[in-house]
């Protein structure tokens, strides 16, 4: 994303001096650092001549987030939150910058309302910008066609993983039967998310008629088909479906909704606009692997999470790592670690 704005635009050359006799001139070199992610936010950059790209490092490489030529300003963001660096910038062609100390720019912004008025216009979109960035999962589930994000805990358990006894648990006597109803009730019943903890043998669900309280069940119960009939409404999924949609719609008309900042109304508005369910035939693939993710010699399934609503499927092993893939690369996911 490139950014053109002027950071002057209809301010008189009177006012253009004052800013740039209370600002200090700096000059850099191309791949010159302006400052790092997690560094104090105590300065407000404006470009006068070159360019300047500010990223975050994924993965192993940088991520360009947004590139500032002439005119173009960034760094507001740390003294407005007045919070630390979230991004680094660097310069990608020799520059000029106009660097202005935290208390000069709120003095600059109190005097002149204009550019309190162009700040406040941009702040929204960065701020949305930054909600997004440092979640580890958004609310749609991930925002690219490969999600993969894998947590370490506790490095005792990693580290003794391959010497502790193994049990079979509740679940694994039923598992085959058991994996049967829970797909049954994420495709053809009222439920949209459901939790397996195969150790104590919970299962923990959410339905669309009581979306907000987490109910918890014995693993043996959900194999019994009375059990079934009796707790959970058969449902299609389309059906079900528009009623995640008509949900998402009565909770943007509530007077309190509208009373949000304008970035978190941004991010919900997208999500219920571009939603869509998980695919039945990606549900069905993903439960599929659960038997053989339990018998995994070593580094086997503890826990498990899959919500028809987000894209994002959490596993969690003895060795307490967890990872979170999206469905479409769940099973790439198993080749290449399980050889599934």
């Amino acid at each position: 994303m490139k950014n053109t704005a002027s950071f002057f635009e209809k301010l008189t050359d009177s006012e253009i001096n004052q800013i740039r006799d209370q600002a200090e001139i700096k000059e850099y070199k191309k791949d010159d650092t302006v400052f790092s992610k997690d560094d104090e936010g105590d300065s407000f950059y404006v470009v006068e001549k070159g360019c300047v790209s500010i990223f975050i490092d994924d993965s192993d490489s940088k991520k360009i987030l947004n590139t500032h030529s002439k005119g173009g300003y960034f760094g507001e963001m740390g003294i407005v939150n007045n919070d630390k660096r979230s991004a680094s910038a660097e310069v990608s062609e020799e520059s000029t910058l106009l660097c202005i100390n935290k208390a000069t720019f709120l003095n600059i912004t109190n005097n002149h309302p204009s550019l309190a008025e162009k700040i406040n216009q941009v702040l929204p979109q960065r701020n949305e910008e930054l909600i997004l960035r440092e979640t580890l999962i958004n609310t749609i589930g991930s925002d690219s066609k490969k999600l993969y994000v894998s947590i370490k805990g506790d490095p005792s358990l990693r580290e003794t993983a391959l010497f502790r006894e193994r049990y079979e648990s509740p679940v694994d006597k039923i598992i085959d039967k058991l994996k049967v109803s829970l797909e049954d009730l994420l495709l053809n019943r009222c439920v949209y998310q459901l939790n397996i903890n195969f150790n104590s043998g919970e299962i923990h669900l959410y339905t669309v008629f009581d979306p907000f309280r987490e109910k918890i069940y014995i693993a043996e119960t959900l194999i019994e088909q009375a059990y079934i009939n009796r707790h959970f409404i058969e449902m299609p999924y389309d059906e079900k479906t528009l009623m995640i949609k008509s949900i998402y719609g009565f909770i943007a008309e509530q007077p309190q909704y509208k009373k949000l900042p304008d970035q978190w109304r941004n991010i919900f508005n997208k999500t219920s606009k571009i939603w869509e369910p998980l695919q039945k035939d990606e549900i069905s693939k993903v439960m599929n692997k659960l038997s053989e993710l339990r018998s995994v010699p070593n580094f086997y399934l503890r826990s498990f999470s899959i919500n028809t609503i987000q894209d994002a499927i959490r596993l969690q092993f003895n060795c307490d790592g967890t990872h979170i893939v999206n469905s479409g690369d769940y099973e790439n996911f198993l080749d290449e670690n399980f050889s599934l």
